[in-house]
Parts: C-alpha cells; structure tokens; sequence
C-alpha cells in the first residue's frame, strides 16, 4: 500500500490533509469540516475539466475523476483553490499537524 498525503487548508486556520492510497484509489479528506469535507471529496470523486499543460504556453483539456489515479489528483489539487478555496501547502510535512 502506497499512501500519498498532502496538507491543505482554508485559509480560516482551518488546518487539514488528503490522503490518498495508490493501491485502491481511495481518497480521504480531512479538513476539520464536515460540509468542506463532503465538497472536497465530491470533487475529487467526480469528472473534472482541467487543463494539463505540455510546453510552457501550451495545455491540452483532460475531463478526468481526480481520484482516477496519482498523476489526475495532483493535477486537480492545482486547481482545487478556484473552485473551492482550498490551499494545498506541498512543503509541509502532514506527521507535524
């Protein structure tokens, strides 16, 4: 079992993470809000349009389920601010929240 996790947060000091295991594609969101947490998981359950770039000025739209696999959630994790408001802090370590 491979387990990937990610801290995010609200901005609201709303501090939480994502994990996801690359094995059974499952992801679980915790966030500290049970409606943010139901909104978050949707969207990583549910086809998404995103644009994946291949030059520095050039992308390519993918319809893709986040959670589909590795590569698509870290793609919609980019993106999850937009819609949602959500930050995803790639630096900090999850065992220290």
């Amino acid at each position: 079992m491979a387990l990937f996790k990610v801290a995010a947060h609200t901005g609201d000091n709303n501090n939480g993470y994502i994990s996801y295991d690359t094995d059974t594609k499952q992801v679980n969101v915790r966030l500290n809000d049970d409606v943010l947490d139901a909104k978050l998981y949707e969207y990583l359950t549910t086809v998404q349009s995103l644009h994946r770039y291949t030059d520095l000025s050039l992308y390519e739209t993918v319809n893709v389920i986040p959670a589909s696999s590795l590569e698509a959630l870290k793609l919609s994790l980019g993106y999850v601010w937009l819609s949602m408001g959500i930050h995803i802090d790639w630096s900090r370590p999850i065992e220290l929240m």
